[in-house]
């Protein structure tokens, strides 16, 4: 199919230092499937956009042989839009006996570049952003693919936006070990680092791994700083392998912050190393534990780390802590219920700060004090109803006004706003006697 150029122009007016205005011209490009071909249209348009430039591709597939590399680069006042057309669900893939061979879509380089609603099937990773800054990718799917959907571990990746996109089913491939990450952000040894990147509202689940790679749902690398994961719902990180909904490591020199996501059917919940502050998620029926935090061997020093106001329920333990050695360290005003399990697994402490942290289920290294663990009574007394997945605390809870105020963050799951006295847990009630947010369920956080 011909590439159409249409013939609309936006005009801008740019003031050059010496020169006075200049007028420059985006355009607008729109394209249409093509037989598949090594040399793909879509990649040869989307390399040849200039700062301010948008492609728009229309509903079909988009297949291609050989590799598929797009560098994009535009400016702070223009940046350059490849999104699909409004209304349709454009989908790049590749041949089935070549889903090994080459990542779906490689963006090399990229700059001030929006990427929105396209669909990418198969490759061996589904997208690999290498190197870049100022990239937002929004509201696309990646699934079916070899091994993970989308990494950013081969070079530093500052100020994306990852955001509404639907990741699933990853790490299919049979022809050897496989891991199949949602996301893999940085790299393992810290040489390359994601900073100052949002992570938000994206839907991930059934990722499947074979190998010791694993296949966490989100895992932001040693060194990677300055991110939010937030609002995320992740489910299902437990095909062939079972690993982390989310891990965080730190060790760099800013922290991340890990805030209202929703995990179930993981190995671990959550599991965090380092500099991190992780409030206001539900973690519940993963199968290792809900919250890990523990010293790991790529982060040679464990510190400030903040686990507040999260829920927890049916894990076989619910939160493993080793905080021996480790330096500014709070873990307050979580409730935790596990009817069969061990609510808290403490198995060392140092001088970290616990805080009325409610329980249910058996200790282990921890005893209830009445000032870092409270008997939180059943799931029953608690909660709206656990079983079927519904954390809202019921009128008369023992998790209302129980929480202490000093560690309570702004606002709640449901980013409705904190008051005192407030409560234990991922919600603040309020005196509403239902949640009137978003019903925890397969799909997206509303």
């Amino acid at each position: 199919m011909i590439s159409r150029l249409n013939p609309r122009y936006l005009w801008f007016s740019i003031l050059v230092l010496g020169f006075g205005p200049m007028i420059v011209s985006a355009r607008t490009y729109e394209i249409h499937p093509a037989t598949m071909a090594e040399d793909e249209e879509f990649e040869r348009v989307a390399n040849a956009l200039k700062p301010g430039d948008e492609l728009v591709l229309h509903g079909g597939v988009y297949s291609q042989t050989g590799r598929r590399a797009v560098t994009a680069q535009g400016t702070p006042e223009l940046p350059i839009v490849i999104r699909a057309a409004l209304g349709e669900a454009p989908l790049l893939t590749r041949p089935v006996d070549d889903h090994d061979r080459y990542n779906n879509t490689e963006f090399i380089d990229c700059a001030y570049l929006v990427i929105r609603g396209l669909r990418f099937q198969g490759g061996s990773s589904g997208v690999r952003f290498i190197r870049g800054h100022h990239v937002t990718f929004e509201g696309c799917e990646i699934f079916e693919t070899e091994n993970n959907a989308l990494t950013m571990n081969s070079g530093d990746c500052q100020a994306f936006v990852i955001r509404s996109n639907h990741l699933h089913h990853t790490g299919l491939s049979t022809r050897g070990a496989t891991e199949g990450e949602g996301m893999y952000i940085g790299s393992h040894d810290g040489k390359w680092r994601t900073t100052d990147s949002l992570i938000e509202g994206n839907y991930i689940h059934h990722t499947r791994s074979t190998s010791e790679g694993g296949n966490d749902g989100i895992e932001i690398k040693y060194g990677s700083h300055g991110n939010i994961i937030r609002n995320n719902v992740i489910h299902d990180t437990n095909l062939g392998r079972q690993y982390p909904g989310i891990f965080v490591y730190g060790g760099g020199p800013g922290t991340n912050l890990v805030e209202g996501n929703v995990i179930w059917r993981a190995g671990e919940g959550i599991q965090v190393i380092s500099d991190a502050t992780v409030r206001n998620n539900i973690i519940f029926e993963c199968s290792a534990t809900g919250i890990t935090a523990t010293p790991h061997a790529a982060v040679p020093q464990v510190r400030n780390t903040t686990i507040v106001h999260n829920t927890i329920w049916n894990t076989p333990i619910g939160v493993r802590l080793a905080w021996s050695n480790a330096i500014n360290m709070v873990f307050a005003n979580n409730a935790i219920f596990c009817p069969t399990g061990t609510a808290i697994q403490m198995d060392a402490l140092g001088n970290a700060v616990l805080r009325n942290n409610y329980v249910h289920g058996r200790l282990a290294g921890i005893a209830v004090d009445d000032c870092q663990c409270f008997e939180g009574g059943t799931p029953a007394l608690a909660w709206g109803d656990a079983t079927r997945h519904d954390f809202w605390p019921r009128p008369g809870s023992p998790l209302l006004g129980k929480a202490d105020g000093t560690f309570a963050p702004p606002f709640d799951f449901n980013t409705s706003k904190r008051g005192s006295p407030f409560d234990v847990g991922a919600y603040e009630v309020e005196g509403q006697s239902q949640n009137p947010g978003w019903i925890i369920q397969p799909g997206f956080k509303r």
